[in-house]
Order: C-alpha cells, then sequence, then structure tokens
C-alpha cells in the first residue's frame, strides 16, 4: 500500500513537471521580461529582424525598431516580434485612452497601412489589449499590448492565414510572460 502511494505521487510530480520540460526561457535583460517558449521556437538572430522594418500592423510606431525576436518551426512562417512603444500609460484610465486610440485608429484604415481589425480584448488581470489583424498577403497578426509601470512592450506575432495552430503557439508563448521586478503592474 505504501508502495503505490508513493508511486502516485511520484508520477503526479512527474506529470506536472513535464510542462516545463518541453519549454525554454528566453531572458531579455534590455526590455526586462522572460518568455518561455516551447522548443518549436527558436531565438531570431538580430540581422535577420531587418527583414520585418516594413511590416505595419496599424499600432503607433515603435522605439527603434524590432529589439527581439522569435521564429516557431524550420520555415519560421510563425513568428514572435517584440519591440517598445512611445510614451507611458500610468492609470487604468489611460490604459483606456490608449485602447481606444489604437482601435480607432485600425477601424479608421488608411492606406499607409493594410491591417484590418479582426478583434480587440483587453485582458485586465495582466493588464494587455490583444489585438487580432489580418494583414493582407495572406498573413494575420495578433498584437499584444502589455502594460508595464514603465512604459509598453508590444509583442506582434505573425503567422499565414488560416493557421490556427500558429495562433494559438503565439497566444500560448505571450501568456507565459513574465515582467521583472518593478515592471509588472
Amino acid at each position: 500500500m505504501r508502495f503505490s502511494l508513493v508511486a502516485l505521487l511520484l508520477a503526479l510530480a512527474l506529470c506536472a513537471v513535464r510542462p516545463a520540460w518541453a519549454s525554454l526561457p528566453f531572458y531579455n535583460p534590455d526590455l526586462g521580461y522572460t518568455i518561455w517558449l516551447s522548443t518549436d521556437w527558436t531565438e531570431t538572430p538580430p540581422a535577420l529582424l531587418s527583414r520585418f522594418d516594413t511590416l505595419r500592423d496599424g499600432v503607433p510606431a515603435q522605439d527603434g525598431g524590432w529589439t527581439a525576436g522569435y521564429a516557431m518551426g524550420d520555415a519560421g512562417r510563425t513568428c514572435l516580434l517584440v519591440s517598445t512603444i512611445l510614451g507611458r500609460v500610468v492609470s487604468r484610465a489611460d490604459m483606456a485612452n490608449f485602447n481606444q486610440f489604437v482601435i480607432r485608429g485600425l477601424q479608421r484604415g488608411g492606406r499607409s497601412c493594410p491591417a484590418r481589425l479582426r478583434s480587440a480584448n483587453f485582458l485586465s488581470a495582466t493588464p494587455m489589449l490583444r489585438l487580432e489583424l489580418d494583414l493582407g498577403q495572406d498573413l494575420v497578426s495578433v498584437v499584444h499590448i502589455v502594460y508595464t509601470r514603465t512604459g509598453m512592450l508590444k509583442f506582434t506575432g505573425i503567422a499565414p492565414r488560416g493557421d490556427r495552430q500558429g495562433v494559438r503557439a503565439i497566444d500560448a508563448a505571450v501568456a507565459t510572460l513574465h515582467l521583472d521586478h518593478g515592471l509588472a503592474r
């Protein structure tokens, strides 16, 4: 009886630890975050980030271009790009105002940005604004604007249109985001 109880507890412990074996932490000391990505993801070298310089996702300009990036799979068709957004949003009211500014701008559209808003959700527990956009060219973008105490981080995921697994992988990756002490709200 005692052996079966120990074996059951050991099996439960191994099942709980298994997700950690299937993912790796990527720490970005410059921006102050750690993100846990499955082993399908790899870090994009800074030299390759320049291929996304012309990407327009309709969200206000980032400060200094893409500062980090991750690609899923060998082809790298699903990507997650990271940047900062100029400005500082301090209060919940400021967040709501900025969210409305971003959403209204996407709804208006324009020639300079082909992005079309599909959905927008504010996750108050994080706090984070999640946008799903149709970029044309058979691409979908999932933008997560993460509000921190010192500014805003923008995680822009790109996947082929219709690739629901890629979109879920982007959302799952951003869900593992951990901000350094002092950045989290």
